[in-house]
């Protein structure tokens, strides 16, 4: 039954269902139960220690405590989780640590989902929840499988960020291929509006597109890649492998923080965003580690609002390690942040500052900083820095030829200015955003560009043309100049720039103009349905089976669904 629940874990219509026929009886809060499993399976997939701690804590808070908010009420352990947890403050936690100490927990959520999941079976009429050994994605030997002349081009998208959406909601309309997406959540959130969420909950959308709206004639796995393998051209995960012709890396990276989630439901990160506005409204002092382009927009943000409660208007503190904010800006653009944090907002803005430690005490945690000051009495921290790339699975990869020489020193993914993984034996992977070497400022809307990029030169290498090297033939170049330089020319996104920039003067106006629109309206322009919009070059022409001759290669007679 375990893997049972896997598989209504890892399938998106499914979860939706599973979660909807549990919320008909809301007096047990039997949704909470798989929402608790989720998390269970982030944490495990966690390896920093630091986030291993602030994840077990979080479910503890979120399932466990008394004034839980996604409380679960069948089970016996609250008390013997807390004084676990305690018991164990001053230690590093491992991941396998931390599951150890909800292990009871999670026997009696799964003994609970296991009997609704045989109801929900038995309601919904399904025989098995097993995948068919013929499913379209599973590329098996059996005899009704499509000739290889005739088959869909398979393009597995690993990654459901910025350039993952972009490819994916562009060839997933296209007959001649077949897109598989595999990501750790359910959706594709849209990031510009995070801030504007934590800050002003009350005036948010939801933030987040499920993935199977825009991945409608492929597949949406939910699930962590766990190896390459067969020369490059497969994928394990959730304990399948999966075959594909084409393959785009498109992982992203993380904060330390909740600007970034990796949770698998809507649900679960709206009540995470929930407590971070709660903890925000509460507090009289916030400080902002990080003055980039995140932490400069979240500082005036906050120190612009006037919250509820108690401390209606915050004392904000920004530290960057820098001599200037927006260290990658030029000068003109770091005057200005500077300028209108300071004076005009009252921000203390600290430079040349680098946290060095930080240290748990009886009245909150104290933050010191290389100069020796001592930054404590804060009652909400953000960190706005220290951002991780996801490479880990070139590096893990099991392939032969291995594929680790393919990431650099800093973690990133070596990338041709075609966005083609530098390797020397292959051609056919690709990566674009946050994760790759690409010097750019790391924003949604250059990996957007980068996913336009992608998804034209998959469709040339189909069609046998070459491809193309970004910012060339209809491709926009990755903006490296970040907070100023593209500038759109349409007189109504004028008027939307003019708006914006009273606000948020010092940020790149097409990525402002971004923050105007919500995740909806950003799927339309991302597949070429509005014409009003920042534009993010050339979309491909769409391509149909009978005019491709294209060349893949054929499964070997091992190359099952396991």
């Amino acid at each position: 039954m375990i893997s049972l629940i896997q598989n209504v874990l890892s399938d998106p219509k499914l979860l939706t269902s599973f979660e909807a026929y549990l919320r008909c009886d809301d007096k047990h809060y039997l949704a909470n139960n798989l929402l608790f499993m989720e998390a269970m399976s982030q944490l495990r997939h966690e390896n920093d220690a630091k986030n291993i701690e602030s994840m077990l804590h979080r479910i503890y808070e979120t399932f466990l405590a008394p004034k839980a908010k996604l409380k679960l009420n069948d089970v016996t352990t609250r008390q013997q989780v807390y004084d676990d947890i305690h018991a164990l403050s001053w230690c590093i936690l491992s991941n396998e640590d931390a599951a150890e100490i909800l292990k009871e927990t999670e026997q009696q959520v799964l003994d609970t989902l296991t009997t609704k999941l045989e109801d929900f079976t038995r309601a919904k009429n399904l025989n098995t929840l097993h995948p068919s050994p013929s499913s379209a994605d599973s590329c098996s030997t059996h005899s009704d499988t499509p000739s290889i002349k005739d088959r869909k081009i398979r393009v597995m998208i690993i990654g459901g960020g910025f350039t993952g959406f972009t490819v994916a909601s562009i060839l997933d309309r296209m007959p001649v291929f077949h897109v598989t997406l595999i990501d750790t959540k359910d959706s594709f959130e849209y990031t510009p509006g995070i801030v504007k969420r934590i800050v002003h909950p009350d005036r948010s959308s939801t933030m987040r597109v499920r993935h199977d709206t825009y991945v409608k004639n492929g597949k949406v796995i939910i699930g962590y890649a766990e190896d390459i393998g067969n020369d490059a051209h497969s994928v394990r995960v959730n304990d399948k492998t999966i075959f594909f012709d084409y393959l785009v890396m498109a992982t992203g990276s993380s904060y330390t923080s909740e600007l970034k989630s990796t949770d698998v439901s809507s649900i679960y990160r709206l009540s995470g965003l929930d407590q971070v506005n709660s903890e925000l409204v509460k507090a009289k002092r916030v400080l902002i580690v990080g003055g980039g382009l995140v932490g400069c927009e979240l500082a005036a943000e906050i120190a612009s609002s006037t919250f509820p409660g108690k401390y209606p208007k915050k004392q904000v503190t920004v530290v960057e390690s820098h001599d200037t904010l927006l260290s990658r800006s030029d000068r003109s653009q770091q005057s200005k942040a500077l300028s209108y944090l300071t004076d005009d907002l009252g921000v203390e803005v600290v430079c040349n500052e680098r946290i060095i430690d930080i240290m748990d005490g009886g009245t909150g945690s104290r933050y010191i900083g290389s100069s020796g000051r001592e930054y404590n009495g804060y009652d909400k921290v953000f960190i706005a820095t220290g951002t991780r790339p996801h490479s880990g699975l070139l590096l893990k990869a099991t392939n032969d030829p291995l594929l680790d020489t393919c990431v650099d020193g800093w973690g990133h993914i070596r990338v041709k200015p075609t966005l083609q993984i530098e390797h020397w034996k292959y051609d056919h992977l690709f990566a674009g955003g946050d994760v790759t070497n690409v010097i750019e400022e790391k924003t949604g809307y250059a990996a957007t560009l980068a996913g336009v990029c992608i998804a034209r030169n998959i469709c040339r290498l189909v069609k046998g043309k070459p491809p193309l090297r970004q910012g060339t033939k209809g491709t926009l170049p990755a903006p490296d100049k970040p907070l100023h330089g593209i500038m759109a020319t349409q007189g109504q996104q004028k008027d939307k720039l003019k708006s914006v920039k009273k606000h948020l003067r010092f940020l790149n106006p097409s990525w402002a103009a971004l923050k105007r629109y919500d995740e909806k309206q950003y799927l339309q322009m991302v597949q070429g349905e509005t014409s009003s919009t920042p534009t993010f070059g050339r979309l491909p022409r769409r391509l149909t089976l009978p005019n491709i001759q294209h060349h893949v290669t054929a499964p070997s007679p091992a190359a099952v669904f396991n």
